[in-house]
């Protein structure tokens, strides 16, 4: 009796330690102030096999699965390079190639902090952005949500952008890994690239994320790399990201983007958006043939579980709609497109037009009323409120301007020569105005997601600016578009903006500049090379598919598909590296852009000319404003290796500075320089090292202007 009794008692001890372990492990992992030390491994525990394998496939397009029975909440996901997609009122951002043309990496974090929190408020835990993928070619449909084309600085606006989204406990998801740098046919293209050019192009945004910031997911791509799709890659996902560079997150597919089963083995945590293959017929099969495989599937629940714990989003301190200060994110907005946008050609300084100039104007062209204020495809928003450039131009004008608008619908019926008779003549009127502004360039229908679009404008649009020059010499073009364009009509235009896609309030940030309340201070974040056959990769890139009203191909969902092979042939000579190289001038660099005002650099120093692995190298000179506008100017800083055992750029971006100086007012600039900086990759031994030897440090206001150079040594 006493023994039955002593072993009813010593169960009922078991039972209610069971029991306060759940209750403790539940209150410690998910009350609303989590502690750090939770330990995921505790909860796993708990789970039964079909609870895990929930865990890790998309739930309703956009979530990851809760667990009502632990109380685990269901984590909501949202686009948003420029923006947060699908959830009612947001603010529309400039395009993210527009925030590399700031160069300014305090205001992107800026910009990053306001999206989390507009995220925060609608109860969405995971950002799916930013979008890391290199400018290589100009057809990219995708290009207008990118960085821009160089490495160094793609990875510190997206350093910016993770650190300003997580400082709000919201997630963010660097995307697409890796080498997604075209759109055409984009799941059955295979970006066929070199160790180094991995390591020394493509990779490093990513890897700046993940060592920087602690970024919390990785998105693969729709492509397959050198010929393994990238969400079924274990080069990739285990030796790459995980045993390289220490990345702890999540490792999420891009949408309908898995294609096999390869993918839960390969490093695959969270197919998404719904489970297509790692669904619980497929893994329990899996796991059935192969017991081992349960620790997989345990680690891919952990990264998740732990992830969304370290970045705090199970605790539940969501916000309200109503707590949004949308008139401060309206100005973040326009200020990104303030310092975005890029002048590029100012004849005769034709610009700023201000009180004393004439005063009647025209303004035309497709996207003068109708201006995009973003690409096409997941990155676009719906914008509650758009402000045109010729609501813009209108509202920032002086009084004594007069301002007409002439409607060119017209311009896309020219089917008969009747029709373009007489448009032409509709032009004439032309004639009677000071100074014409042409609004031209593509829209969210004509460059987007899913498809690539051609190198040139759309050709009613180049014959409206050969028609229109003939009648009036006074126009000012602006741009809308993602990437380079070519330009056979700029000889004929007084002055060019490139606006890229300058969000909801780009038509009051260009009206600001034209007339003079706002002095431009872009920077191309790319090269816009004369001609397409220029480009780096032209002998690669079957731009045939790149055409206006190219199909969208958006899926090859499960379906078996022969790879089509891409071949980066021109390795780590892209952009500016391979103009440089060929020794052939773009038609505009990378990191030009106009001001008006002018600069000049003087008092050049550069401490520790021969220093050694442990050193640094102490940079400094001075920048006055000599021109008649306050005005910002971006110093940047190449370095050239001299002496390497491997072909080496030219130059490569290694710093960059962004001043604001009013009229006649200097500041010292400084910059310090370190081994890491004269880095490169060698495939022999799948490392980056430095050579000893002779260095040169470039200093000046775009890759095609240095004003200061200086040799250094370095020794080991």
């Amino acid at each position: 009796m006493d023994e039955t009794r002593n072993e009813m008692m010593m169960n009922w001890r078991k039972s209610i330690l069971i029991i306060l372990l759940v209750w403790g492990v539940l209150n410690l992992s998910f009350s609303q102030k989590k502690s750090e030390s939770f330990n995921s491994d505790s909860l796993i525990s708990l789970m039964s096999q079909s609870e895990k394998i929930d865990f890790i496939s998309g739930y309703q397009n956009f979530n990851i699965k809760g667990n009502e029975r632990l109380g685990i909440p269901q984590i909501k996901m949202a686009d948003g390079p420029m923006g947060v997609k699908g959830h009612g009122k947001a603010t529309a951002y400039p395009a993210s190639i527009c925030m590399a043309a700031t160069w300014n990496s305090g205001l992107i974090v800026e910009l990053g902090e306001a999206i989390a929190k507009e995220a925060k408020s609608k109860g969405i835990g995971i950002l799916l952005a930013p979008g890391v993928n290199n400018y290589r070619i100009p057809q990219c449909g995708r290009n207008f949500e990118y960085y821009g084309e160089d490495p160094f600085l793609s990875s510190q606006m997206t350093v910016s952008f993770i650190n300003g989204v997580q400082s709000q406990k919201v997630m963010a998801t660097a995307k697409h890994f890796v080498a997604n740098n075209h759109d055409y046919d984009r799941h059955r293209v295979s970006s066929n690239i070199d160790e180094r050019s991995l390591h020394e192009i493509y990779f490093p945004p990513f890897k700046a994320a993940i060592e920087q910031t602690k970024v919390g997911a990785i998105m693969t791509s729709y492509n397959l790399l050198n010929g393994v799709h990238t969400s079924e890659s274990k080069y990739l996902m285990e030796e790459i990201l995980r045993d390289t560079w220490g990345f702890k997150g999540i490792i999420m597919s891009d949408w309908i983007s898995v294609y096999s089963l390869n993918a839960f083995d390969a490093g695959l945590d969270l197919e998404m958006p719904r489970s297509q293959f790692m669904n619980h017929h497929n893994v329990d099969s899996l796991i059935k043939r192969h017991p081992e495989y349960i620790s997989l599937l345990d680690r891919k629940v952990s990264h998740i579980i732990s992830t969304c714990q370290r970045i705090g989003l199970y605790d539940s301190l969501w916000g309200e709609i109503d707590s949004i200060d949308w008139d401060k994110h309206q100005l973040i907005s326009r200020q990104v497109a303030r310092e975005g946008i890029v002048l590029l050609k100012n004849e005769n300084q034709i610009l700023p037009l201000l009180d004393n100039d004439e005063s009647k104007v025209l303004v035309l062209g497709p996207n003068a009323k109708y201006t995009p204020y973003s690409g096409g495809g997941a990155a676009q928003i719906n914008a509650e409120r758009n402000v045109s450039f010729w609501q813009g131009i209108k509202e920032m004008a002086p009084d004594n301007f007069h301002f007409d608008y002439l409607d060119t619908e017209a311009l896309y019926h020219l089917h008969s020569e009747i029709n373009r008779v007489q448009f032409v003549e509709d032009l004439q009127q032309a004639k009677a105005y000071d100074k014409v502004i042409l609004c031209l360039g593509f829209n969210s229908k004509t460059e987007g997601e899913a498809f690539d679009r051609p190198f040139s404008l759309p050709r009613e649009q180049e014959f409206l600016m050969e028609k229109l020059s003939e009648i009036n010499e006074n126009i000012i073009v602006l741009v809308n578009a993602g990437g380079g364009i070519s330009m056979p009509w700029l000889p004929k235009a007084k002055a060019l903006l490139y606006a890229w896609y300058a969000g909801e309030d780009g038509g009051n940030a260009i009206g600001e500049i034209i007339f003079g309340k706002v002095n431009p201070s872009g920077k191309l974040p790319i090269s816009i090379e004369r001609r397409w056959k220029d480009n780096a990769a032209y002998s690669s890139y079957d731009s045939s598919h790149a055409v206006v009203g190219a199909k969208p191909f958006y899926t090859l969902y499960g379906k078996a598909h022969d790879a089509i092979p891409m071949e980066y042939s021109e390795g780590i000579f892209t952009g500016y590296r391979h103009f440089d190289r060929m020794e052939n001038k773009p038609l505009f660099a990378f990191g030009f852009g106009l001001s008006f005002t002018s600069f000049e650099y003087s008092n050049f120093e550069c401490a520790n000319i021969d220093f050694k692995r442990n050193d640094c190298i102490q940079i400094q000179l001075e920048v006055t404003n000599t021109g008649g506008f306050d005005g910002s100017e971006t110093i940047q800083l190449y370095i050239r290796d001299l002496e390497s055992s491997l072909p080496r750029p030219e130059k490569e971006l290694k710093a960059f500075q962004k001043l604001y100086l009013e009229k006649e007012e200097s500041k010292i600039v400084e910059f310090r320089i370190s081994k890491e900086d004269l880095m490169f990759y060698h495939p022999q031994f799948h490392d980056w090292i430095v050579e000893e030897g002779e260095f040169e440090i470039k200093i000046g206001s775009a890759s095609d202007h240095i004003i200061f150079s200086k040799k250094i040594q370095y020794h080991k």
